[in-house]
C-alpha cells in the first residue's frame, strides 16, 4: 500500500534535496549571496500552499518539477537580463556564502560549464539518480528542447564527490554582517573585552530551512566586528564603504575578493577615497543603501597616478584620474583568484599569494621552458611587470604570472594571463589522451605542463589567439584553455599534427570556442562557435573536420575526434577512407583551391549520441 503523507511533510523531508537542486541549475553569473537566497526562495514557492496528503513519492516528483521549472526560468532570465533580474529581497544587514566551497576544483569547473538544459540534466542523473529514460521524460515534461543534448553533454561530467557535493549545498552556510544593524548592536557590547571573539550559531533543526551557518566575528575598532566602515555610523550613508580585516581570509573564509583587505598608502586618505566612492555611486547607480557601500580594495600611489579598486557582487571598478572604469568580475574560481590590473604591468593580489613569477610568451626555448622572472610585491602590489610588444597586428605575447599560494590548503601555483582587462585570465592545457584529465597550468609548479607554454606561444598570434576575440558585450576573459584532443602524423609525410579545442570563457557567463589544427607550417583554425558549451568540460567530446593542404599540394578532408567519440565517419568529393590512428584523412586533388560539393559528416559518442563536430561554413 502506498505511504500516504502529508505534502508539506514531504517538503520538509527532502528540502536539502530540492534546494541542492535549484542551487546546481541557478547560473554560476550570480552573486553567491543571491544564488543561496534564490534557491530558498523557489524550494518555499514550490511547497503546496494546502497541506493536502497523498503518495509520498508523486508528491516529491510533483515538488522536483516545480522546482526545476522555477530554476529553469530564473536562470533564462538572469542570461537574458542580467544578474539584478533575479535579486529576491533579503536582510540588508546579513549576507549568506555557501560554508563548504572547497570542492574537487576539477568537478566543480566542470558543472560550471555545463549549459542551462544540462544543468537540469545533471541534477537529475546524478543528484536524483534517475535513468536516463526517466531523466528524459522530466525535461520533455519541463518542455526543455533538445533532452538528448542534454543528457549527453551531462553525461559527459562525472558524478559530484562527497567535497563537491557539500559545495553545492546551500543549506549549510556562512553568515556576514554587511554593516551595523540592530540585529547586531549586541556585538557592540563586546568590544571592550581584549581578544573577544563572537560565533554566530544558527540552526534550524526541522526544514523548512534545514541550515547550519557558521560566522566568527572577531574583536576589533569597527562598529561591526568583521568590517569597517568608513565614517561615523550617524554620518549620512553617500560615500561610505566597507572594508575587511586584514587577517579574514586567514579564519577559514573563501579565497575570494570579498577577503581581501583593502590596501594601499591611501586607504587612510579619506577625501581621496570618498571622492572614488562617489564616483562609484554615480558611475554604477548603485548607493550605499542596499549593502554598507562597495568594497574598498585598494587606494594607493602607482607612479604619479593615484588608484582605488572598489567592488560589489559581480562588479568591480578602478578609479584613476577622475575616471571610473567598471568591469565584470565573473565568479570565484576553485583553481584561483585572478590578481586585478591596477595600472598596466601593475597588478593587486589575493592576499595568501606570496610569490610572483612573470614571462612572456617570446621567452624560452621551443620545448616550452618559459624564462620566468622573479617579480618585487609590496603592500599585495607588484613591481613593474614588462608588458612584451606584439610581435605585429592581431598577436598577444601577454605578460603571463605565476602564483604562489602556499598559506592556502591545498594551494597549488597557478598560471594566469593579462589578456587586456581588469582581471586576468587562467590560462590551462590539456594534452592528448592519455594525459591527464583536467586542464593544468602552464607555468612551472609541480602540476604545471610546459608544454603548454609553448603551445600558447603558437596561438597567440593568429585568428584564434586572444586579439582576434570579440568581447562586445562579453566583459573579461577569465580562462583560456587549450585542449588537445588529437595528435599523430599527418599525411604525406608532414609530419606531426596536433588537433584542440581552444576555448575562452568570459566573466559574463559567455563563451567562444575554436578548433584549431596545428602543423609543421601553422595554424589552422577548422571551426568556431560562440556562447556554446562546446569544450566547457574537460571529458566532454570534440570533433572536426575540414580541407587541410599537405605541403605536396594535394588536398585531403581531415576529421578527428577525441577519444570517446566511437563513430566517425565522412563523405563528400574526396576517396573514401577509414580512420586510422583516430584521424580520417579523405584524399582530393592537387589543386590551389579545395574542392567543392556537399560533404556529411556524423560523428557518435559511446552512447551512440551525435557530437557536433566544428566545421568551417560550407566545409
Amino acid at each position: 500500500m502506498a505511504e500516504e503523507i502529508s505534502a508539506n511533510s514531504v517538503a520538509n523531508k527532502h528540502y536539502r534535496r530540492l534546494a541542492r537542486i535549484a542551487y546546481l541549475v541557478l547560473p554560476e553569473g550570480l552573486d553567491r549571496h543571491d544564488r543561496v537566497v534564490l534557491a530558498h526562495w523557489i524550494v518555499g514557492r514550490a511547497r503546496h500552499r494546502r497541506d493536502r496528503r497523498g503518495d509520498a513519492e508523486v508528491i516529491y516528483a510533483g515538488l522536483r518539477r516545480r522546482v526545476l521549472r522555477a530554476a529553469l526560468r530564473s536562470a533564462a532570465r538572469v542570461d537574458e537580463r542580467g544578474p539584478g533580474a533575479e535579486r529576491v529581497r533579503s536582510a540588508s544587514w546579513l549576507r549568506v556564502q555557501p560554508l563548504a566551497a572547497d570542492g574537487d576544483p576539477g568537478a566543480l569547473a566542470a558543472l560550471a560549464g555545463l549549459s542551462l538544459r544540462a544543468r537540469a540534466a545533471y541534477a537529475l542523473l546524478r543528484l536524483e539518480d534517475l535513468s536516463e529514460d526517466e531523466a528524459r521524460a522530466e525535461l520533455a515534461a519541463l518542455g526543455v528542447p533538445g533532452a538528448d543534448a542534454a543528457l549527453a553533454e551531462a553525461a559527459a561530467v562525472p558524478p559530484p564527490g562527497e567535497a563537491a557535493v557539500r559545495a553545492l549545498d546551500p543549506t549549510v552556510v556562512r553568515l556576514h554582517a554587511r554593516r551595523a544593524s540592530r540585529p547586531l548592536a549586541a556585538v557592540r557590547d563586546l568590544r571592550g573585552r581584549r581578544g573577544a571573539r563572537v560565533v554566530l550559531v544558527l540552526t534550524a533543526a526541522a526544514a523548512p530551512v534545514a541550515a547550519v551557518a557558521v560566522f566568527a566575528l572577531a574583536g576589533g575598532g569597527s562598529p561591526v566586528h568583521g568590517l569597517l566602515l568608513a565614517g561615523e555610523p550617524s554620518a549620512p550613508s553617500a560615500g561610505r564603504f566597507v572594508a575587511a580585516p586584514d587577517d579574514l581570509w586567514r579564519r577559514g573564509a573563501r579565497p575570494e575578493l570579498t577577503a581581501w583587505p583593502a590596501r594601499g598608502d591611501l586607504v587612510h586618505d579619506r577625501g581621496f577615497v570618498s571622492q572614488a566612492v562617489r564616483a562609484w555611486e554615480a558611475g554604477t547607480r548603485s548607493g550605499a543603501s542596499r549593502s554598507g557601500g562597495p568594497q574598498l580594495l585598494y587606494a594607493g600611489t602607482v607612479g604619479t597616478r593615484r588608484v582605488a579598486l572598489l567592488r560589489d557582487g559581480a562588479i568591480a571598478a578602478r578609479f584613476a584620474d577622475g575616471r571610473l572604469e567598471v568591469f565584470p568580475v565573473g565568479r570565484s574560481r576553485p583553481d584561483g583568484a585572478s590578481p586585478l590590473k591596477v595600472a598596466p604591468g601593475r597588478y593587486l593580489l589575493p592576499p595568501w599569494v606570496t610569490g610572483v613569477r612573470a614571462a612572456d610568451l617570446a621567452s624560452g626555448g621551443p620545448k616550452g621552458d618559459a624564462a620566468w622572472t622573479p617579480v618585487p610585491v609590496r603592500d599585495g602590489l607588484t613591481g613593474d611587470v614588462p608588458v612584451p610588444s606584439p610581435a605585429g597586428p592581431g598577436c598577444w605575447r601577454g605578460p603571463v604570472l605565476e602564483l604562489q599560494q602556499p598559506q592556502v590548503p591545498d594551494g597549488r601555483p597557478y598560471t594566469v594571463a593579462d589578456l587586456g582587462g581588469l582581471i586576468s585570465a587562467n590560462l590551462l592545457y590539456q594534452p592528448a589522451s592519455p594525459g591527464p584529465a583536467w586542464p593544468h597550468p602552464v607555468g612551472g609548479g609541480p602540476d604545471a605542463l610546459p608544454a603548454g607554454f609553448a603551445l600558447w606561444r603558437r596561438l597567440g598570434c593568429g585568428a584564434a589567439g586572444p586579439a582576434a576575440l570579440d568581447r562586445r558585450g562579453r566583459g573579461d576573459v577569465e580562462s583560456a584553455t587549450a585542449r588537445e584532443f588529437w595528435t599523430g602524423p599527418l599525411p604525406d609525410g608532414a609530419g606531426p599534427g596536433h588537433w584542440m579545442c581552444v576555448r575562452y570563457a568570459y566573466t559574463g557567463g559567455r563563451g567562444a570556442a575554436y578548433a584549431v589544427l596545428a602543423d609543421d607550417r601553422g595554424l589552422h583554425v577548422i571551426g568556431r562557435r560562440l556562447d556554446t558549451p562546446d569544450c566547457a568540460s574537460a571529458g566532454g567530446d570534440v570533433a572536426s573536420a575540414g580541407w587541410w593542404r599537405s605541403p605536396k599540394g594535394r588536398w585531403y578532408y581531415l576529421a578527428a575526434a577525441s577519444r570517446r567519440v566511437t563513430a566517425l565517419s565522412a563523405q563528400g568529393p574526396f576517396q573514401p577512407v577509414e580512420a586510422d590512428g583516430g584521424l580520417l584523412a579523405g584524399r582530393g586533388p592537387v589543386a590551389s583551391v579545395p574542392p567543392s560539393g556537399r560533404i556529411t559528416v556524423v560523428a557518435r559518442g559511446l552512447d551512440q549520441v551525435p557530437v557536433p563536430v566544428f566545421r568551417r561554413p560550407g566545409g
